[in-house]
């Protein structure tokens, strides 16, 4: 394992895998030949020192057990902190690496509500929670400004669509993209998100804004507007973890903002600001504790237990497809709320048929199923290559497994398994 170089634009990424299998995916990735190291200063942060294809392609990446993310667009979610049990909703989320980092937060009684305006980006946010196995994860299609009255939460995150000065070390043509004299409709559409989330944040909550650029006009001058406007006030929290992590190039601007300077850690630049709504929240756990919809159906698919973390959260049947709803999203669906789960499978002649990448079915260092040792087998299957097993099968799927690491599901057919997850 490689020391970290705080010098050039770096690859950051995040595990996304519980605690006794990171150990496992760290060999996955080993054995491809990549190098990586821990960034000290930020929890969970990882940084790629050399390899031999693209991160992304690596098959620890591909069965989503890394996610990519820059090092900077790590810190908004550290900077809100959600507590576990708590409920999240992440405005503008796509494609899905803070809504993740969030939920791994709030824990699996938790919940987070990952919300995308564009349908586009929706469907790659999606895949991206179902490939990393985000269970406690709903999300939404509105656009932010016109999010629907009533729910409130514990904690928002606005990571608002910005001119993108803060990415020019890999994009270069950015600024030509939006010239400052362009910014006039960003800029109200921040402000319009500032005033939604303001008025769903639970009295005593904390809501977070961040953007990737450095444009004042974005940044500190949007913050200042809202604090004007409204009862929120500078969160102590920003300088505080400003302290805690010391983090080169994270620097304090004002109370309750903080800018980071990529070019100190190797990442891109961003703006921050944690911001809290004074009281306290009337709500109790009791408020939680509403059943589904009458015309929801709930199952519960012998032989598919879920881990025990995993009990607050449901699986229901919608037209032969399988979701799971966390039971925290429960009262924000009787309140209106338009959720969709993960997808967790299907069902075939009343019989539940998992997603091939739903892992979390599958228990660690099982000695089940279809067993592979060399990373090798497993491209092989990746690549569309099928093996020979004649064995008793789960509705036509096999568990598989690299060296008792769960990877997912084989597909099983005349006496032969192969890799889908179509």
């Amino acid at each position: 394992m490689q020391v970290y170089q705080k010098t050039g634009y770096k690859r950051f990424f995040r595990w996304v895998c519980r605690g006794a299998e990171q150990e496992k995916c760290h060999d996955l990735l080993s054995s491809e030949g990549f190098d990586f190291a821990p960034v000290p200063e930020v929890p969970g942060a990882w940084v790629e020192e050399n390899g031999p294809f693209g991160l992304g392609a690596s098959l620890a990446g591909y069965f989503g057990f890394l996610y990519i993310q820059d090092l900077s667009s790590m810190l908004p979610p550290i900077l809100l902190a959600p507590g576990p049990g708590q409920a999240v909703l992440d405005m503008c989320a796509a494609p899905g690496g803070k809504s993740v980092q969030l939920a791994e937060m709030t824990g699996e009684g938790g919940l987070v509500i990952a919300n995308e305006p564009s349908r586009d980006r929706l469907g790659t946010l999606r895949a991206n929670l179902e490939r990393l196995n985000a269970a406690n994860v709903v999300t939404t299609n509105y656009a932010g400004q016109a999010f629907p009255q009533g729910p409130v939460f514990d904690c928002i995150l606005v990571d608002a669509p910005c001119s993108g000065w803060g990415t020019v070390g890999k994009n270069p043509a950015v600024t030509r993209v939006w010239k400052k004299e362009n910014l006039h409709t960003l800029i109200e559409v921040q402000r319009k998100l500032l005033e939604k989330a303001y008025k769903m944040l639970a009295p005593g909550g904390r809501l977070v804004y961040s953007t990737c650029t450095t444009n004042e006009e974005e940044n500190q001058n949007q913050v200042h507007w809202i604090l004007k406007r409204t009862s929120l006030a500078g969160s102590p929290r920003a300088q505080h973890m400003q302290s805690e992590l010391g983090l080169p190039g994270l620097e304090s601007t004002a109370p309750g903002m903080l800018v980071m300077k990529g070019d100190e850690s190797g990442s891109q630049s961003f703006f921050m600001a944690a911001l809290e709504k004074p009281g306290k929240r009337a709500w109790t756990q009791e408020n939680d504790k509403v059943n589904a919809p009458s015309s929801w159906h709930k199952l519960m698919p012998e032989g598919f237990d879920l881990p025990e973390p995993l009990e607050k959260i449901g699986l229901y049947g919608f037209s032969g497809k399988v979701f799971f709803v966390p039971d925290k999203a429960l009262p924000y669906v009787h309140q209106g709320l338009r959720i969709k789960g993960m997808f967790a499978g299907s069902l075939k002649k009343n019989s539940f048929v998992p997603n091939p990448r739903m892992r979390i079915f599958l228990k660690g260092s099982s000695t089940m199923g279809y067993q592979v040792r060399d990373v090798q087998e497993v491209r092989a299957l990746v690549s569309g290559q099928s093996r020979f097993f004649d064995a008793s099968t789960r509705n036509g799927l096999v568990e598989f497994y690299w060296q008792g690491l769960p990877m997912g599901w084989l597909k099983h057919k005349k006496s032969r398994v192969f890799w889908s997850d179509k």
